[in-house]
């Protein structure tokens, strides 16, 4: 097929498939949870907890990554298959009838309890984080060292490093050390394991180094301290520790921004700083997440006879996160001791 032949099918598909991408991509194989408009991390760029968004703005499957830009339909599709855009183009066009169809791709999600048992089984093969292990060694190098480390956390001596190829299974490439967090529901209950995989002491330079072990945690949270009167709450693990060691307040992380406005607070607490990320320098992502939960905070709160005190923190600079400003503050007083 001549170039021009190429470009005249190409453009056909495209506008066969406007306002269609969204149905196309979810019969395609991409993951429902992408296409729900939600902060995620990016499949294109393997990067970030929320800096991906799907929005399908233009009718043409559009996503904006806060790392690698925006995108289209073909783009997303074949980032998540793992192909070529001929792939993705025939593909498209089965979909839309202008080739043979052929059968529509089958989700094996696995079920509640047999993801409940798996989380158990890594929880288990884990042991509680102590000096001088591939997690403390991390975190010290984060200048995030505890001398008693929060019990939510748990190193892995060898995790499976699992990559998946096109729209099989995925396959077990490693094993590496990791950091275990376990994400707990509002009723207490274990949900699922975020993960981050180390190499020599520091996180292990992959696409998708951090990653929850499975979906379905809204409104759940990392743990890192049980609160009384008081509750510090923010995204990351990393955050969470340097707000303990900056504040000595109980902290529970939420892992993205996206699940952060959703996390269920205790009715006991009555004293709430929210420690949002800086994204001035992209959609302000994180400053809306933390305001929306101080909103909804605050009307739980003044339905009960002790209203609530809520507060939210920001970093000066954009881009930043507490961890930042963290190690910002560690340096200075190196430099001021040295």
């Amino acid at each position: 097929m001549h170039d021009h032949e190429y470009a005249a099918r190409v453009e056909a598909v495209k506008q066969r498939a406007y306002g269609r991408w969204t149905e196309i991509l979810a019969n395609l194989g991409v993951d429902e949870r992408i296409l729900k408009r939600r902060p995620l991390p990016c499949p294109v760029c393997s990067s970030g907890v929320d800096r991906f968004q799907y929005t399908d703005r233009f009718g043409q499957g559009n996503y904006h990554c806060r790392k690698c830009g925006p995108g289209g339909g073909f783009k997303l599709l074949q980032a998540v298959r793992g192909i070529d855009f001929n792939t993705a183009l025939c593909d498209v066009e089965r979909m839309l009838g202008v080739l043979p169809a052929v059968p529509a791709l089958i989700d094996s999600t696995p079920t509640p309890d047999r993801m409940k048992k798996l989380v158990q089984h890594i929880w288990d093969e884990a042991r509680p984080v102590v000096p001088g292990d591939d997690v403390d060694r991390y975190l010290k190098g984060r200048g995030l060292a505890l001398q008693n480390y929060p019990n939510a956390l748990r190193c892995h001596p060898a995790l499976g490093y699992f990559q998946r190829e096109g729209v099989g299974k995925a396959k077990k490439v490693a094993e590496y050390p990791a950091m275990l967090a376990r994400v707990r529901a509002a009723n207490g209950d274990a949900v699922t394991l975020h993960r981050t995989y180390l190499h020599e002491g520091r996180k292990l330079m992959a696409p998708d180094a951090k990653k929850v072990l499975c979906a379905g945690f809204s409104g759940a949270a990392v743990r890192l301290g049980e609160p009384g009167d008081e509750l510090a709450l923010c995204e990351g693990i990393e955050t969470g520790l340097a707000v303990m060691l900056a504040t000595g307040k109980p902290v529970w992380s939420a892992l993205s921004a996206g699940n952060l406005e959703k996390v269920v607070v205790p009715d006991a607490v009555k004293q709430i700083c929210i420690y949002a990320d800086n994204d001035a320098d992209g959609d302000f992502t994180g400053q809306a997440s933390a305001f929306s939960l101080a909103r909804r905070l605050m009307r739980e709160g003044n339905k009960d006879a002790a209203a609530r005190s809520v507060r939210v923190f920001l970093p000066r600079n954009p881009g930043a996160d507490w961890a930042d400003v963290w190690q910002q503050r560690q340096a200075v007083a190196l430099r001021h001791a040295a």
